[in-house]
């Protein structure tokens, strides 16, 4: 029961730090009402017709700060893997020679084709 709860704790967590921002976005569109009518700033003035976005708008940037704070949540974060070429345990790859029993062809000029191969017939 104790590794159940460790794991969905885990997963709501890495959840909520990778779909941050979408999460901030669906919690204002649920709440758009409430946050135009007591948390913005321009409700006073009606002809702005803000309806809460400048509430929205401060909160995705003090996300997008918090990403800038903390490098390794962000979702665009690479990787960088490195391997030496010259590792003490890679051997030489090991080549055999093979011998034709046909030998060789000396002259590496195209053969002659007989000039009527691609044509139709007369």
């Amino acid at each position: 029961m104790l590794k159940q709860c460790t794991a969905l704790f885990l997963l709501a967590a890495f959840m909520a730090s990778t779909f941050s921002k979408a999460i901030i976005v669906a919690d204002f569109y649920a709440n758009q009402d409430y946050i135009a009518r007591t948390l913005c700033v321009n409700r006073n003035n009606p002809i702005i017709h803000c309806g809460g976005r400048c509430q929205l708008c401060k909160r995705l940037k003090n996300d997008a700060r918090q990403d800038q704070k903390y490098p390794e949540r962000r979702a665009d974060n690479k990787e960088v893997l490195f391997v030496e070429s010259t590792a003490p345990g890679l051997q030489d790859p090991v080549i055999t020679e093979i011998t034709l029993p046909y030998g060789l062809i000396a002259d590496r000029s195209p053969v002659d084709q007989p000039a009527n191969i691609d044509h139709p017939p007369a």
